[in-house]
């Protein structure tokens, strides 16, 4: 049988100053070894940009000031609500999602009754308040 010989190669890298014995060794000093400047004139690869996940669409944020009865009220409609829903749904009950579906309902309602909609009666009721 014959001895497989074990080859110290990092050990003939630090302590032979010649470098002949390993093989591609003069290759890879000159790559670490290599002028900064000459990388930085290379182009670079573009990285794809991340798309964000929105699965309802384009979204904008906007801010709106509510009362304090309001932001309460939406609050306890918020926990009530997740009540109604089924375990896997209770995440979906958030004050956005709430302020989002109410103003659909209101304003396709709007569209469809014009000056006779609840909006308008709130809106009129509201300003009759104020005078």
């Amino acid at each position: 049988m014959s001895e497989n010989k074990k080859f110290d190669i990092l050990g003939d890298i630090l302590n032979d100053s010649s470098s002949s014995m390993v093989r591609g060794i003069e290759e890879l000093m000159k790559l670490t070894h290599m002028d900064s400047n000459a990388l930085q004139n290379k182009p670079l690869a573009k990285s794809p940009k991340a798309k964000k996940k929105n699965r309802q669409g384009k979204k904008h944020k906007t801010t709106h000031y509510l009362t304090k009865e309001v932001f309460d009220n939406l609050g306890e409609a918020k926990e009530d609500i997740r009540d109604f829903l089924p375990a896997n749904s209770k995440s979906k009950a958030s004050k956005s999602r709430i302020v989002e579906s109410a103003i659909t309902v209101v304003l396709h309602e709007f569209v469809e009754k014009g000056k006779d909609s609840a909006l308008i009666r709130e809106l009129l009721k509201k300003n009759h308040e104020k005078s």
